[in-house]
């Protein structure tokens, strides 16, 4: 086959692709379809950052540090036991998550509890040695991406990124940010990148991703610094009553059609939709099950006595009942 008839083959099956990606993603949004569950979970467990780069809210204003209970921790994970979800956890949302040091403990009981869930952590790499990546890999993350934003933090990620690639191959990235220039305004936050004018189309974060907050509130949107769009508090309802409930649906009815009047962060946000983003999602604990390349296995009595036992360390006098053994059994 020529090079010729190749690159005919590969723009029709892109375009086929795209055409179906629209489709499953996008026109069910537009037709205001029931609403699937989230295939992405993110956990900001605080609100703490080693640095103050200028895309982020860290670097337009001072962040109030926060931290999220342990005991609103286990309950957000048992829930997803509860809900037998399967996709995409990041324990982190826009913080540095190795600056909480419950991090390692809190990764092993996903990997404990919801083992056909993929992990996925993204690090500036400021904290990182030997010894905390081996613990993320050792109790379960299934992929660690180190973004580096100056030389200095490149030439050290490097080592780790060379070592992490040795001993555990496929399951570590490094991304030199350095002269990385696509930064985004975050909805209109970042002054020097934004757009000029917001978009009026539908919007695929309100539909795929729960953002947990470290207070429990939960998000439409990550980019939503100023906590305008707030769907709900978990220390009060449950995931499901949030992600089916009334402020969602509403707020769903909006974006969804393209309406973005529903709040001032919508309505000046430049965010255009990235479809494949969520396919790829989607499609990250299908590749995780069938390479199977650290334990996938249905929870068995020793996971769940790991479990039990990381829970008690943190939850201390707190009774570790009976009930709790039903929820990791039935994962």
């Amino acid at each position: 086959m020529n090079e010729k008839i190749k690159n005919i083959m590969n723009r029709v099956k892109n375009s086929i692709t795209s055409a179906i990606i629209n489709a499953y993603y996008g026109k069910y949004l537009e037709l205001g379809l029931p609403p699937r569950r989230f295939i992405q979970v993110n956990i900001e467990t605080n609100s703490i950052c080693t640095r103050t780069c200028h895309y982020c809210l860290f670097g337009i204003r001072k962040v109030p540090a926060r931290h999220m209970s342990s005991q609103l921790f286990f309950n957000i994970i048992d829930q997803l036991v509860e809900m037998h979800f399967i996709g995409r956890v990041s324990l982190f949302e826009i913080n540095e998550p190795l600056t909480d040091k419950r991090i390692y403990d809190f990764t092993r009981y996903i990997s404990c509890v919801l083992p056909r869930c993929y992990q996925l952590l993204v690090t500036n790499g400021d904290l990182l040695n030997q010894e905390r990546l081996d613990a993320l890999m050792e109790n379960g993350l299934d992929q660690l991406i180190i973004n580096s934003y100056d030389e200095k933090s490149f030439n050290k990620n490097e080592v780790w990124f060379k070592y992490g690639t040795e001993k555990y191959p496929g399951r570590i990235e490094h991304c030199d940010k350095t002269s990385f220039k696509e930064w985004t305004s975050r909805s209109g936050h970042i002054k020097q990148y934004y757009a000029g004018e917001a978009v009026n189309t539908f919007c695929e974060y309100p539909n795929y991703i729960l953002y947990i907050k470290p207070d429990g509130k939960v998000l439409a949107c990550w980019n939503d610094f100023d906590e305008e769009n707030v769907m709900g508090d978990l220390n009060r309802d449950s995931i499901r009553e949030i992600w089916y409930g009334h402020r969602f649906k509403r707020f769903r009815g909006f974006v969804n059609k393209g309406n973005r009047s529903i709040s001032y962060l919508c309505r000046r946000c430049d965010h255009t939709p990235d479809l494949n983003y969520m396919r790829q999602n989607k499609l990250i604990t299908k590749k995780k099950l069938k390479k199977g390349f650290h334990s996938t296995e249905i929870v068995n009595g020793r996971m769940e006595d790991e479990a039990i036992a990381i829970k008690r360390k943190y939850l201390e006098g707190s009774a570790i009942n009976e009930k709790d053994k039903v929820i990791y059994s039935s994962c």
